[in-house]
């Protein structure tokens, strides 16, 4: 279907047979009713909308041909229809589309304006936003569009730019101010080079030994060299000297003796992060005070860590994992999501 703006509306692109006269109707869609008898006359439209045309062409002996045609004239002025959803929170690692359903009379210009912290301007539609510029800070985004007949100009949309160190590891994930505070206590440096986090993989005993270590003596914290007094830690592996100074800490005693060993690849349960965390946080040798009452209904009284969860709740180091009813999940392996949320409380870490 062809298109026509607002203005001069001309018929020659009708198919013609031989021309004796014409006549040209615009209406009834159009509102008005114009005739013309000229061979290629022009029509001015007044409003957009759907335009009906007709044309009849006749001859000498009173033969009539007769095509009509609709045509959609859209309005010389840039309107904005509608703009994609923007997340209210980025992060500084992620790419943000940016695009707009607009009309108006051609050429349109769309330009994109952040406008806060630091400023921004994209020009297109559609474009794509990296949040690392103009990074860190609060924001309002405007969609700008102009003409030759005018400017539109969108209800400002706030944003709010958060770093992301990790990039699996995103603001809108429930552990993301937990990761952060983290790194930025110097306890980790993520799960791999690219950098990420792994947030959903399981912790082992080697990395929760590592984690806490640092959380207890500060990030520039070095243990000294292994000695090999787990039979099962070989003083070369990665994180013998971080175990061997989580037992000199006298946060743990190994999982088995004779001889005397960590399990250093174990996966660590929920159950096992109350004493890690407790005597971490406490002084050596801590124990929890006798078990007063049972808040967790999947942890039995008899069971062997129930004071040490009960502990966890009671310093608010844990909500449990799950509610109606509370539960702890005590068996469940602890990710590494859940390891952070864990150490940021028991050592009271500064959120961002």
């Amino acid at each position: 279907m062809p298109h026509r703006k607002v203005g001069d509306l001309r018929v020659g692109w009708f198919p013609l047979a031989p021309i004796v006269g014409l006549f040209l109707s615009a209406g009834p869609l159009l509102g008005q009713t114009a005739t013309a008898m000229a061979q290629n006359p022009s029509v001015t439209f007044s409003t957009p909308g759907n335009k009906q045309v007709t044309l009849t062409v006749c001859n000498a002996a009173g033969l009539c041909d007769t095509f009509t045609r609709t045509v959609v004239v859209l309005d010389p002025q840039p309107r904005i229809l509608s703009m994609t959803s923007v997340p209210l929170v980025v992060g500084t690692r992620q790419s943000i589309p940016f695009s707009a359903q607009t009309e108006g009379r051609p050429a349109l210009n769309h330009r994109w304006l952040l406008s806060g912290t630091a400023d921004l301007a994209l020009t297109g539609n559609p474009v794509m936003w990296n949040a690392q510029t103009p990074g860190v800070g609060t924001y309002q985004l405007e969609l700008e569009v102009t003409n030759s007949d005018g400017t539109a100009l969108s209800s400002p949309v706030p944003v709010q730019v958060v770093r992301m160190t990790f990039g699996d590891v995103p603001p809108t994930a429930w552990y993301w101010k937990y990761v952060e505070a983290l790194f930025t206590a110097g306890i980790t440096n993520g799960c791999d080079s690219s950098p990420n986090f792994c947030p959903e993989g399981k912790a082992t005993r080697a990395e929760v030994a590592a984690s806490l270590v640092r959380a207890v003596h500060g990030p520039g914290f070095v243990p000294p060299p292994a000695t090999g007094i787990f039979a099962d830690v070989p003083a070369d592996f990665w994180g013998a000297r971080w175990i061997e100074q989580l037992y000199a800490d006298s946060i743990t005693t190994g999982c088995a003796v004779d001889p005397l060993r960590f399990c250093p690849n174990d996966l660590v349960t929920r159950a096992e992060m109350g004493p890690f965390l407790l005597r971490a946080r406490h002084e050596p040798g801590y124990q929890p005070p006798p078990l007063a009452l049972l808040s967790f209904a999947d942890v039995a009284a008899a069971f062997w860590a129930a004071p040490w969860i009960e502990q966890l709740l009671v310093e608010g180091i844990t909500n449990g994992c799950a509610t109606s009813p509370l539960r702890f999940c005590p068996s469940s392996p602890v990710t590494r999501a859940e390891m952070a949320g864990f150490i940021v409380k028991a050592f009271n870490l500064t959120l961002p």
